[in-house]
């Protein structure tokens, strides 16, 4: 058939595997059996083999030091600061007092809403499980916008809102922690039916009994600031010693601050209100005459 396939030239090809080809032999990764400990570097004239320093007896493994994180120690500056810093919140708006009874060093402080009472005591003595915080004269939840004409006269103790009796009860007689007659009306927090109290455990050193007393105001939107949580405490300047209630221009000779603003408008409208009743006896007195002659 002419036109046909010449397959002559497949005649001499050789079949063999890629193994057995030229450059096989070439490609064959070399392997290195080391002996002894050794330090191996690579650079570009390729793979260098040094035998390192033995270890024996006269060369031992050196040892590694694990250094252990240590707990951060306070200097006593930075201790004494978070200290101030510490008695500051627990006295904002308030201040700091010895019981004369009890010799136990009081915290209070406040804002709008509530007031709260600190009394260290002697944890060494004392386990947390007997101690018992009793508050009597507390208003409900429901009328604490209705604190108008309250006068509980607590023990016959005139102008008294209620009383706070802290304790601890053991098996031995109760051992009075601190106790005093509130002189401003508290409530209750909705749905509870006694004060909230806590253990401060801040410090380890100085552990607090913590005293949660709710203010109860006459009407909705007013705030009491008060000048001592109970009778026998001094009072404080609730305008100097409440923050931001003095910081208008006190500084400036002559001139009022908001404070003295507000009380003159308050004398204003009262001495306005007083003149009006005045006014209106009077009337009932000329209307009383004419119907009289």
């Amino acid at each position: 058939m002419s036109g046909g396939i010449n397959y002559s030239k497949w005649d001499k090809m050789d079949y063999g595997s890629d193994d057995e080809s030229s450059g096989a032999e070439e490609d064959t990764p070399s392997v290195t059996k080391l002996d002894e400990p050794s330090a191996v570097t690579f650079s570009s004239q390729g793979v260098n083999v040094e035998p390192s320093q033995r270890i024996s007896a006269n060369n031992p493994v050196p040892k590694v030091e694990v250094i252990k994180p240590r707990a951060r120690e306070l200097s006593i500056s930075e201790a004494e600061r978070q200290m101030v810093g510490r008695k500051k919140m627990l006295t904002k708006n308030g201040s700091i007092f010895i019981d004369p009874e009890t010799k136990n060093e009081v915290h209070w402080c406040q804002d709008r809403n509530e007031v709260i009472l600190s009394a260290r005591y002697d944890h060494t003595s004392i386990l947390s499980k007997h101690i018992r915080v009793d508050v009597i004269g507390s208003l409900k939840y429901e009328d604490r916008h209705a604190a108008v004409g309250v006068d509980s006269d607590v023990d016959g103790v005139k102008g008294s809102k209620g009383k706070v009796v802290i304790s601890a009860v053991g098996n031995s007689k109760p051992r009075i922690i601190l106790q005093g007659y509130l002189g401003y009306p508290i409530h209750l927090s909705e749905s509870e039916h006694e004060v909230d109290w806590e253990i401060d455990v801040t410090d380890p050193n100085m552990k607090l009994i913590r005293v949660t007393l709710r203010k109860a105001v006459p009407m909705q939107g007013l705030t009491v600031w008060w000048s001592r949580p109970l009778l026998h405490f001094p009072d404080i300047d609730v305008v100097a010693d409440i923050e931001g209630r003095n910081t208008t221009s006190d500084a400036v000779p002559g001139k009022k601050n908001k404070h003295d603003k507000w009380k003159q408008s308050w004398d204003e409208a009262h001495k306005m209100f007083r003149e009006k009743v005045k006014n209106i006896e009077k009337e009932v007195i000329d209307i009383h005459r004419n119907d009289a002659e």
